[in-house]
C-alpha cells in the first residue's frame, strides 16, 4: 500500500499500481456522446418492453389511464432524444440549444450515473468516460456566452499540484483579481463554494473529482481542467496552466474561437 500520499475522496480504492490506463486517459467528446446516445436507447427499448408486457392488465384496469400512460412513455423517450440532439447541436455550432424553463435546465446528467455504468460494462475506464464528460460539459458552458466579474470567479486547486505550477496559476490569479484556494478533496471544495457564492468556477483536479463535483454543483457554471498525473494520483500532479488563464478569460468576457485559442472581446 502506498503510504507517501494522502488521496482525494475518490482514490480511496486506488492499489498504488499505475497501469497503461491509468495514465493515458485522454478521450474525445464523442465518447460520452456515443455512450449517452447507446444509453438512450437502452433506456428507450426497456420502456418500450416493459410497457408491453404491462399494456393489457393496465387496459383492463382503465382504457384511459392506459392512453395517458402510453402517451407519457412516449413523450419522455421522444424528450430523451431532444435532450441528446440540442446538446450536440451545441457542441457542434458553438451555440446555446440547451432548453431552460425557469431554473429547470433541460440536460444530460440526470443520465451521467447510468452513462457511466454502461461504460464500465463495456470496459471503458472510468477517468476516460469521466474526461470525454468533462470536455462535453466545458463545451456547453463556452456555448453559452456568459460574462461575469473578476473577482466572483474562484479558482480550485488540488493540494497535489507541484509547487512551481500552483504558484504559477496563483500569479495568473492575482493579474485577473480571480479568488483561488487550494483544497485537499472534493468535500472542502463544495464547502468552499458554498462559502464564497461564485458566479462561476475553475476547477483543477483529477477526473472522478471533477465528473462529481460538476455534477453536484448546481446553477454555477463551472469549466474543469484535468490535472495529470505522471506518478500517480495525489502526488506531483501538474496541469496546462495556460488552459487555466484561457478560461479566467472567457468568464471574464472574452470570446474565444472554435480551438478556445485565439480571444476577441465580445461586442
Amino acid at each position: 500500500m502506498v503510504r507517501d500520499r494522502k488521496l482525494g475522496d475518490e482514490w480511496l480504492d486506488w492499489d498504488g499500481e499505475l497501469t497503461r490506463a491509468d495514465i493515458q486517459v485522454d478521450a474525445g467528446k464523442r465518447l460520452f456522446l456515443g455512450l449517452t446516445l447507446l444509453a438512450i436507447v437502452i433506456l428507450s427499448l426497456i420502456m418500450l418492453f416493459i410497457w408491453y408486457l404491462i399494456k393489457p392488465r393496465i387496459i383492463q384496469f382503465s382504457d384511459l389511464a392506459a392512453i395517458i400512460l402510453e402517451k407519457a412513455i412516449f413523450i419522455f423517450i421522444g424528450l430523451l432524444f431532444i435532450i441528446f440532439f440540442q446538446t450536440t447541436l451545441s457542441i457542434i455550432t458553438h451555440r446555446n440549444f440547451i432548453v431552460r424553463i425557469g431554473k429547470l435546465k433541460f440536460s444530460i446528467n440526470f443520465l451521467t450515473p447510468f452513462i457511466l455504468t454502461l461504460g464500465r460494462k463495456l470496459g471503458i475506464s472510468y477517468d476516460r468516460m469521466g474526461n470525454s464528460f468533462i470536455k462535453v460539459s466545458n463545451s456547453l458552458i463556452r456555448a453559452t456566452r456568459m460574462k461575469f466579474k473578476s473577482n466572483r470567479v474562484l479558482i480550485l486547486l488540488p493540494r497535489c499540484l507541484r509547487r512551481p505550477i500552483q504558484k504559477q496559476i496563483i500569479e495568473i490569479a492575482k493579474k485577473y483579481h480571480c479568488q483561488i484556494f487550494t483544497v485537499p478533496g472534493g468535500e472542502l471544495a463544495r464547502k468552499i463554494i458554498r462559502r464564497e457564492k461564485p458566479t462561476a468556477v475553475i476547477g483543477v483536479a483529477c477526473e472522478r473529482d471533477l465528473l462529481s463535483g460538476i455534477r453536484d454543483v448546481k446553477n454555477i457554471p463551472v469549466i474543469g481542467v484535468p490535472n495529470l498525473r505522471p506518478e500517480g494520483p495525489c502526488k506531483n500532479t501538474t496541469v496546462d496552466y495556460q488552459k487555466i488563464e484561457q478560461a479566467i478569460r472567457f468568464f471574464l468576457g472574452l470570446q474565444v474561437d472554435h480551438h478556445f485559442k485565439v480571444f476577441q472581446p465580445v461586442n
